[in-house]
């Protein structure tokens, strides 16, 4: 019962924001939120657009399996503000439990864009997660997790293009109880990845994504390679098939995903 009001409060959310984006979209019809066959190019992440992305993701963990849906709505409030919110909706079958996961809000701010220079844009964003998830059930991570981080595109070529972001990560305590001995504590830590889309025609590119993570700054560190890749079918002008695969290796954990873009 808990759940599904909460299942029903995020829909009430996410339904605001999409009447919210669609009277936007109304009103900025000049900005590059407005989608049209000829502007519509989201292999760079710094190009900003409103849209619903309804995902079924896989993830294949150590001792357990999670899978289920995950519902992303990305507004375009202008050329240089952009904000998300996602809600996963899993199923755990080491518990046998399904609920909602841990929900995420983002917000990017882009100050600069010039696709013909080789510094073709720069960013800052900042990433909020929050323990919604029951992580006794295998939902959710049970921490706050607050990550601001830069970003830079440079233009190596019109079918490549390089997109550094760095970031601080700052997770709080366990939110549940009783957590295992020397995990009851916050932790600082660091990321840096580099998204590389690859254009390979009007309609179809692949985002390869290298992440190097230092998770904590203590004697642990707990360092960590990952591996990413996405990629996208444009269909129309509104809609666009994805797929994406996610590695971390030490941890054991491979997750894929198949879903459907709508644009508006």
């Amino acid at each position: 019962m808990k759940n599904t009001k909460i299942s029903f409060i995020v829909i009430l959310i996410l339904s605001s924001f999409m009447m919210f984006g669609q009277e936007e979209s109304k009103l900025s019809t000049s900005s590059d939120s407005s989608i049209s066959e000829e502007s519509l190019d989201t292999s760079k992440p710094t190009n900003f657009y409103s849209f619903l992305d309804n995902t079924l993701e896989y993830s294949s963990q150590e001792g357990q399996n999670v899978f289920g849906y995950r519902g992303k709505l990305t507004l375009a409030l202008s050329e240089a503000h952009m904000v998300l919110a996602e809600v996963p909706l899993l199923y755990n079958d080491r518990t046998s439990k399904f609920g909602i996961g841990d929900l995420r809000a983002r917000y990017f701010y882009l100050p600069y864009k010039n696709y013909d220079k080789l510094v073709g844009a720069f960013g800052a964003s900042v990433d909020i997660f929050v323990p919604t998830g029951n992580h006794e059930d295998g939902l959710g991570a049970g921490r706050f997790v607050v990550s601001p981080g830069l970003t830079v595109g440079l233009m190596a070529a019109d079918w490549i293009q390089f997109f550094p972001i760095a970031s601080y990560q700052y997770a709080s305590k366990p939110t549940y109880e009783n957590p295992l001995p020397g995990t009851d504590m916050a932790t600082h830590g660091f990321s840096f990845q580099v998204i590389t889309p690859i254009i390979f025609s009007e309609n179809f590119f692949m985002q390869v994504t290298p992440v190097f993570k230092m998770n904590d700054f203590n004697e642990v560190r707990q360092d960590r390679f990952e591996q990413e890749v996405f990629a996208a079918y444009t269909l129309t002008p509104k809609m666009q098939l994805t797929a994406f695969y996610s590695g971390k290796f030490e941890d054991k954990n491979h997750t894929v995903s198949a879903g459907l873009s709508v644009f508006f």
